[in-house]
């Protein structure tokens, strides 16, 4: 296997590690002795993290940071080949000592990136001096946002008779949402002659109030037909 430069190499290591849910780390380079002060790279060995073995000096109860060397073998080993000007893969290890997950690699801090989007917030909020804290709720309140719309097309695709609706402002911010399940309209269809909106809940850590619509059966017992999330731009329409 070739690559074109040292940082490619790398990349794509990186990216095969993040697959399969590990972490690499440069281990050495070794540069070209005739021209010491270009400091030129000649060969690399990339590791994972966990390769190498300590023994703690602490005891674990007093432990603050878990060792997580457990004699890994996992590697790569690039070298550059002058011929044909280009790095070439010299021993490739790829069996692990250790559990892999990739579904746990997006939680580790290497993996983890910020969209362009959120630099953005950040760095308007910043500028506008906007605490970090409201920055973080601003940022949280998007990735919300977006759960609760993955989470009402999926359900629209189980059960077709799933009913949401989402209102955003002229900015294109949440406003409100109402979404209704299938059992839940099927009772109102029975139980519709007395129906109240209850708005009595507090407020979550967005500041969006939330509301239900609420039915009674034939036997006086409270239905519970839909949820509907306000704004607080949208709770004094909505009374």
């Amino acid at each position: 296997m070739n690559f074109d430069s040292l940082h490619l190499a790398q990349d794509f290591y990186a990216n095969y590690a993040k697959k399969v849910g590990f972490v690499t780390k440069v281990r050495n380079t070794n540069f070209d002795m005739m021209r010491k002060e270009a400091k030129i790279p000649v060969n690399q060995s990339l590791h994972c993290t966990r390769e190498g073995y300590r023994e703690s000096r602490v005891k674990v109860a007093t432990r603050a940071n878990r060792i997580i060397a457990t004699r890994c073998r996992a590697r790569m080993y690039v070298m550059l080949d002058r011929e044909k000007e280009c790095w070439v893969v010299s021993r490739l290890e790829l069996r692990h000592f250790h559990p892999c997950s990739a579904k746990k690699a997006v939680h580790y801090h290497e993996y983890r990136e910020l969209t362009m989007h959120a630099k953005c917030v950040i760095t308007d909020n910043d500028e506008a001096g906007i605490r970090p804290n409201k920055t973080y709720l601003a940022l949280a309140n998007d990735v919300d946002f977006q759960g609760m719309m993955t989470y009402f097309v999926r359900i629209k695709e189980i059960n077709p008779n799933f009913f949401y609706a989402i209102d955003v402002d002229d900015a294109n911010k949440f406003r409100s949402a109402l979404w209704v399940y299938a059992r839940c309209r099927a009772l109102y269809e029975y139980y519709r002659d007395v129906v109240s909106f209850d708005t009595t809940y507090k407020r979550n850590m967005h500041g969006l109030s939330f509301a239900s619509f609420v039915g009674v059966n034939h036997h006086g017992i409270t239905l519970f037909i839909t949820p509907v999330q306000l704004t607080s731009k949208c709770t004094g329409s909505s009374k």
